[in-house]
């Protein structure tokens, strides 16, 4: 650090090296101290704290115990931007250590909030890749609701959430809010919050179907949802969407387009003696969608909540890009939800359709689809960009079907041709 014998890095001032500070995992911020008497208390009034599990250290009372005094130690008077604690499996055992890690986790999260951070409030935990979500252990987050006039930003990575930490009324700055591999029971309301991402995710839905309600949001994504999908309630301000419902979805029945089925083995058996509630008679996801201005939309072919939601389907009075990914004329909720979009999107301009491979099941492609009985009135549509490394007639003559001229039709090869056959 010296050249020339002048201590020149030490000489910054404390802003600029708190900033740098904030790049560097708590254990190693506060190593600093040796550096210089200048450095010996700075890490105190860090304004950024990333606490991770520290490699190679498999004593998890050391680390409690580093997390605890680097806690206490800190000065109350420094101003807190952000707090992120990052566990991950090749720190410790966690299907060992995990109950006692609960309690004293919360703790240094409710100690963090009180600091007021102003930007990032994180809790990650990963502990490896399993087949089902029944397999590994997520951290249970106490059931109090966070409240904090200052945090902006919130993400929780393999975290079980219950439902009064889901009620986020009590923070009035925060905009941001990120689940991945999150087990989530209850439902997710603010009347503040503008961004939601929600990654392969678990909804516990017994008896009730989950409920999201940001009357304020902007932007949706939807992904990789595990068991039954959440209601979304009406999003007035939504400008985009990403919404994915493949294979963990339990709401897919191979036997009946709209998941009556008298299979009690099947994920959407509906037993009227349990008093479960399936929403019936009440849009699930495009209710919640109609406002929005861009939307990317992939159901599987045997998710029947779009096959219900098309039965009530709203206007998108705001749609002007729709994306319909894993799209294949050869099903026929596809070609119904194609249909659904034409029919009740009055001012839409662009679709692009990201075809997928004809299914392998015969009988998927067997539900009913009712083809329109005149084209439909267009006259906003610019352009139909169709992906795929090859189209056939089939796909041209649907899309004529529906009154898209074919003039507005690209096509966008998306396999490289093979130079050297």
């Amino acid at each position: 650090m010296a050249i020339g014998g002048a201590d020149r890095i030490s000489a910054l001032p404390d802003d600029l090296l708190h900033h740098v500070l904030s790049f560097l995992p708590a254990h190693k911020a506060v190593q600093t101290c040796v550096l210089a008497r200048r450095w010996l208390h700075l890490w105190k009034s860090a304004h950024a704290l990333r606490v991770t599990g520290v490699k190679g250290c498999y004593n998890p009372a050391w680390f409690l115990n580093f997390v605890d005094n680097l806690l206490l130690n800190r000065d109350p008077r420094a101003r807190l931007e952000s707090f992120e604690l990052d566990f991950h499996e090749r720190d410790f055992d966690f299907e060992e250590f995990l109950p006692a890690y609960e309690t004293r986790v919360n703790l240094w999260f409710r100690h963090a909030l009180m600091c007021g951070p102003r930007g990032l409030l994180a809790l990650r935990t990963t502990n490896g890749i399993y087949e089902y979500p029944e397999d590994y252990e997520t951290l249970g987050f106490s059931n109090v609701p966070i409240i904090s006039q200052h945090l902006t930003k919130l993400e929780l990575q393999r975290v079980y959430v219950h439902s009064s930490t889901l009620d986020f009324s009590g923070c009035p700055s925060l905009v941001h809010l990120r689940m991945e591999d999150c087990d989530i029971k209850g439902n997710i309301s603010s009347p503040f919050l503008k961004h939601l991402s929600i990654v392969e995710s678990f909804f516990q839905t017994d008896p009730f179907r989950a409920r999201i309600s940001l009357p304020g949001l902007v932007s949706l994504e939807l992904t990789g949802v595990l068991r039954r999908a959440p209601v979304l309630e009406n999003m007035p301000l939504l400008v985009s969407a990403i919404v994915r419902l493949e294979w963990g979805c339990h709401d897919s029945c191979s036997k009946n387009d709209y998941g009556d089925c008298d299979n009690s083995i099947c994920w959407n058996y509906h037993d009227p003696t349990t008093g479960s509630d399936d929403c019936r008679g009440e849009s699930v996801l495009l209710k919640g969608l109609s406002e929005v201005a861009e939307l990317e939309l992939s159901v599987g072919c045997q998710v029947f909540i779009i096959n219900r939601d098309l039965k009530l389907c709203p206007t998108f009075s705001k749609l002007k890009t729709l994306l319909l990914s894993e799209w294949c004329p050869d099903i026929a909720s596809d070609l119904n939800v194609l249909s659904c979009f034409l029919k009740h999107s009055p001012i839409l301009e662009k679709i692009t359709l990201q075809l997928s491979k004809v299914p392998k099941d015969p009988a998927e492609t067997q539900r009913s689809y009712t083809p329109p009985v005149q084209p439909f009135a267009l006259s906003h549509l610019k352009s139909v960009e169709i992906r795929f490394d090859e189209v056939d007639a089939k796909v041209l003559t649907i899309l004529s079907t529906h009154g898209i001229p074919l003039e507005k039709v690209f096509i966008q090869r998306t396999k490289l041709l093979d130079l050297n056959q």
